[in-house]
């Protein structure tokens, strides 16, 4: 039996949208499964949607918001007739602004270490514990849309962003989930490994179990049941996001990019870059493949 791999989908990176972008979800825009570097977050402000992250199916209502986590595989899988949602795209980097912004403000004081995105990932793993649909009030829901939706409303469409707009977005978000949720949910050992790894993703398996104190084998059994993938693949996936993310953004050449991106040689990258994505680095950058040659690959189940 084959299934379609999952998609390697790049930022959509503009001198504009370099810290991120917002658009309007339409029902002609829905993608396969994808994973990329970016943390993003859904929206829904009419209607119903179905969101796939890993191996769950979520059904999400007016007034939810989803998170995906970098790296994590997720697609849009459907949307009502009257539906209406907003994709909000992020870089890490800008969650560790939201975050400096929020200490500052007071509203993260119990937020250990929030001015990282290690940190700041790794409270909303505790507070969404692999359920990553949140429950905003009416409040914060218009709250967050006034601060991002009006570049939606000038560029249709494409995705458009405004840095200033965007990073308060993300700090009402995040301060309303804080808000929202309280200690009673348990922890998802899956995300919280995902934020060290992206944090770090030169780590090895035995010290990501050692720093959330679980046996190897559990950890690789709760990643395969919640993703379905391991946690060696999602480890690749994060580097090879990392990787593109040096080569594009930081214009590193390709060996310092994948040093940076915690591979231990060019070959090594050249092995899983063509292993996961199906086109070598070079022809990836050369040949206009972004974001179609995954999408048309077949994988054995």
């Amino acid at each position: 039996m084959a299934e379609r791999a999952a998609m390697f989908q790049e930022h959509y990176l503009l001198p504009s949208t370099r810290d991120g972008a917002i658009w309007p979800l339409a029902r002609d825009y829905l993608k396969p499964r994808h994973f990329h570097a970016q943390l993003e977050l859904l929206l829904l402000l009419r209607g119903r949607a179905e969101v796939r992250v890993g191996r769950s199916l979520h059904v999400v209502h007016r007034g939810q918001l989803v998170w995906l986590l970098p790296g994590v595989e997720h697609a849009v899988t459907g949307l009502s007739s009257d539906c209406e949602l907003r994709v909000i795209q992020v870089e890490p980097d800008l969650c560790v602004s939201a975050a400096r912004e929020l200490n500052g403000a007071g509203v993260a004081e119990a937020t250990p270490g929030a001015g990282s995105f290690s940190g700041w990932a790794e409270q909303l793993g505790r507070l969404t514990c692999g359920r990553p649909v949140v429950e905003l009030s009416q409040r914060d829901r218009d709250h967050l849309l006034e601060q991002c939706d009006a570049t939606c409303a000038d560029s249709g469409m494409t995705p458009g962003e405004v840095p200033g707009r965007l990073r308060r977005a993300l700090s009402v978000a995040w301060s309303a989930t804080l808000g929202d949720h309280d200690s009673r949910r348990p922890l998802s050992l899956v995300e919280l490994a995902a934020c060290l790894l992206f944090e770090d993703p030169s780590l090895e398996r035995s010290a990501v179990c050692r720093a959330l104190d679980v046996s190897e084998g559990y950890l690789s059994r709760r990643f395969s049941q919640e993703l379905g993938i391991s946690f060696s693949e999602q480890r690749a996936r994060l580097r090879i996001a990392r990787f593109v993310t040096h080569v594009n953004r930081d214009r590193q050449n390709y060996l310092a990019a994948a040093l940076s991106a915690g591979f231990g040689s060019y070959s090594q990258l050249h092995r899983v870059f063509s292993r996961i994505v199906r086109v070598s680095p070079k022809n990836y950058f050369s040949a206009g493949l972004r974001n179609v040659r995954a999408n048309c690959t077949q994988l054995d189940a």
